[in-house]
């Protein structure tokens, strides 16, 4: 993986702090990133990917969370109980990733790099599958536990 300058992970950073914080009235805090592998991880049941496509950066960004977390979520998110992923529940994760997202590409479209609107994708546990690519993980900790944002370069 190219070297990314670390500018490019604030924006992600501060804007899932802040999604978390308004839409699942939940403060996290984030560790230091990580290349994936390197660590042990937890096993996540969701996640929502978008793949980004711009004149600095070629790759995808994913939202990795497990069941426990993202039903937590979920329930601060829609005030109401959940006790499974459904396939109704599960756009949640597309929508956090979609916030996060969007405030990202606006300060990296004010640095330069011209990130187009994307489409997130959801994945659930049986689709996340291991990548031979380099993946920059953001860690997050919460009142609920842990989740990920993962970065990967293409280039």
């Amino acid at each position: 993986m190219p070297q990314i300058d670390a500018s490019f992970f604030k924006p992600f950073v501060e804007g899932t702090l802040k999604t978390f914080q308004v839409q699942c009235k939940t403060d996290a805090s984030h560790g230091a990133p990580f290349i994936k592998g390197t660590k042990p991880e937890p096993i996540f049941a969701i996640a929502g990917v978008i793949d980004i496509s711009s004149s600095t950066f070629c790759g995808r960004i994913s939202l990795c969370l497990t069941e426990a977390v993202f039903l937590g979520m979920m329930e601060r998110m829609l005030d109401e109980p959940f006790k499974e992923i459904t396939p109704e529940l599960q756009d949640g994760v597309a929508e956090l990733l979609n916030m996060i997202f969007g405030q990202a590409k606006v300060v990296l479209n004010e640095q330069g790099h011209t990130i187009q609107k994307a489409i997130p994708t959801v994945l659930r546990a049986d689709q996340l599958v291991a990548t031979q690519a380099k993946v920059v993980v953001l860690p997050f900790n919460t009142d609920l536990g842990i989740f990920h944002i993962e970065i990967q370069s293409d280039s």
